[in-house]
């Protein structure tokens, strides 16, 4: 009997298999539908038995003894840009609906963050670890410690094994992406497109800046090119700074393409305080296709990452063990009011 005002003794696997009139053998093959049948009366009584008595399995010794935690860590760059924050919430979403948990950790750009973080986790054993962006090296503990690994948001060739010892990764082409962005604002009879640019090392950010170069090279010659492009870190604060840049150089641009949304809130920021009017005097169409890009004054154009895509395909490289591979998932041009009327 416990003292007066001690907290109650909580059932046990044996406490469960005494009431139903079992080993706690059977309790065990209920719990874990296996490894061997249970008869259905006997799995009622046991049902019973547990429900009766409250009693909650230890999680921690159950995933010992399965070894599967079911739960996987992702890994992001930094959880204020609204892209990661929403390819975060459709990677939850994914693995819930395959009954996995997830938890989160934020590297804040910082390799050595990002690289204590996943010794850390090569040491915890997830069932999976997914991470966004990456710095290359850095997943080496996760692989010698068997833990699988799955990267998001790189740019890679279309459904080829990357370099031996990379990890399958999921993503879109960025630079052909980029190519119809930018296609698409000449069409609109613009030839002096600016560029804001993403990081100098990020592969995805180069990627980009490689299909702008290719399309705008040709019109605007080496020096031009120069006056036309500034590069910023993937935040509001780096958009603002790189708008009021290629402002301040007077290169006449007509459009800017921004390679990530973020970027694009804090440049509209910048030409509002300038008077520079979008559209009327500079076409804007940004990267990434953000929730926060339809509640922009005026609504961003965009190339959209289908996010909800991106996320399944990782879950499905992660958890069906499928050799290391890159999938592309198609990106989608999203027309709004920040590029102007449509060309007729």
């Amino acid at each position: 009997m416990p003292a007066p005002g001690d907290a109650p003794r909580a059932a046990t696997r044996n406490d469960v298999a005494r009431l139903a009139g079992v080993s706690s053998a059977v309790v065990s093959y209920v719990l874990n539908d296996g490894p061997r049948p249970v008869a259905e009366a006997t799995r009622a009584r046991v049902l019973a038995a547990i429900a009766e008595l409250g009693y909650r399995p230890n999680a921690t010794a159950r995933a010992l003894r399965l070894r599967s935690t079911r739960t996987l860590a992702l890994l992001v760059p930094d959880i204020g840009n609204p892209f990661f924050a929403e390819l975060a919430k459709a990677v939850q979403t994914a693995a819930f609906a395959r009954g996995y948990a997830v938890t989160y950790g934020d590297t804040e750009y910082d390799p050595e963050r990002e690289r204590a973080q996943l010794a850390a986790l090569a040491e915890r054993q997830p069932d999976g670890v997914l991470v966004i962006g990456g710095t290359p090296g850095t997943l080496a503990p996760l692989q010698a410690a068997g833990v699988p690994v799955v990267t998001l948001d790189r740019s890679g060739a279309s459904g080829l094994p990357g370099p031996a010892g990379e990890p399958p990764s999921v993503g879109i082409d960025d630079e052909a992406a980029a190519r119809a962005g930018i296609r698409h604002l000449q069409r609109h009879g613009h030839e002096r497109i600016a560029l804001i640019a993403g990081p100098e090392d990020s592969p995805a950010a180069l990627a980009r800046r490689r299909a702008w170069t290719e399309l705008v090279g040709p019109t605007a010659g080496a020096a031009g090119l120069d006056r036309l492009v500034a590069s910023a870190e993937y935040r509001r604060e780096g958009g603002y700074r790189a708008a009021l840049e290629l402002l301040d150089r007077g290169g006449a641009p007509t459009a800017v393409f921004v390679s990530a949304d973020v970027q694009a809130i804090g440049a509209l920021r910048a030409f509002a305080e300038r008077g520079v009017r979008v559209p009327g005097e500079l076409a804007v169409l940004a990267f990434d296709g953000t929730s926060e890009a339809e509640f922009t004054s005026p609504p961003l154009s965009v190339i959209r990452q289908p996010l909800d895509a991106i996320a399944d395909a990782a879950l499905e490289l992660l958890l069906d063990g499928t050799a290391p591979r890159h999938v592309l998932v198609p990106h989608e041009l999203v027309e709004r009011e920040s590029c102007g009327p449509h060309p007729d």
